[in-house]
């Protein structure tokens, strides 16, 4: 793959980082916090597109030497389970923020957002998960891993400030209950992804 269609791979595997971080970005906090979140579903993406290749790339030669054809259905289960997974953290994620919202009606500066600790890596791990999938085609393909590593890096390093820093601008604007309207978009995208998978 040259490097053109790893950008195009990489803004197609932001999407979904980009739709989540902007109702993320609502809650109140610093750029100090947004900077490393970037940084951190950046890593993510890397570590699991790169652990999906060297499966997928396992597999495909396991395939080769007993001689059989390669067969789209472990890819299509592995996408699936992905995207259900994903989506129940985003469903989950959306309550936590409703439920924060609507209980803590006094302001509280030290109030814990979806941002830090656990629920950053639950979080990351659920938007990187299609790179996983991703990683598990490409192993039957020549591909640069330190190329791809980098403009991947990069790309999502740049959507997730993009949606965080947005969503942060829009927070502003809507007030005290951008926290509510954050979660309500997150659950609902959940339950979109969730719906489409099922039905």
């Amino acid at each position: 793959m040259n490097s053109l269609e790893l950008l195009v791979l990489s803004a197609a595997l932001g999407t979904d980082l980009f739709s989540v971080a902007v109702p993320i970005g609502m809650n109140r906090m610093r750029l100090r916090i947004i900077f490393r979140a970037a940084v951190v579903f950046a890593l993510f993406h890397i570590v699991l597109i790169l652990t999906g290749y060297y499966v997928g790339h396992f597999l495909g030669s396991v395939v080769e030497r007993i001689g059989s054809y390669h067969s789209e259905y472990p890819l299509l289960v592995m996408e699936n389970w992905a995207s259900i997974l994903g989506a129940l953290v985003l469903i989950g994620l959306g309550i936590y923020m409703i439920r924060e919202n609507v209980i803590g009606a006094v302001p509280n500066k030290n109030k814990a957002h979806p941002l830090q600790g656990f629920s950053l890596l639950v979080l990351a791990t659920s938007v990187s998960i299609d790179a996983l999938a991703a990683g598990f085609s490409m192993g039957m393909m020549d591909v640069d891993l330190v190329k791809l590593s980098v403009i991947l890096g990069v790309v999502i390093f740049f959507i997730a400030l993009l949606g965080l820093g947005l969503g942060r601008k829009m927070g502003r604007y809507i007030g005290g209950r951008a926290e509510l309207i954050g979660g309500m978009v997150l659950a609902l995208l959940g339950i979109h992804i969730l719906w489409a998978m099922l039905y």
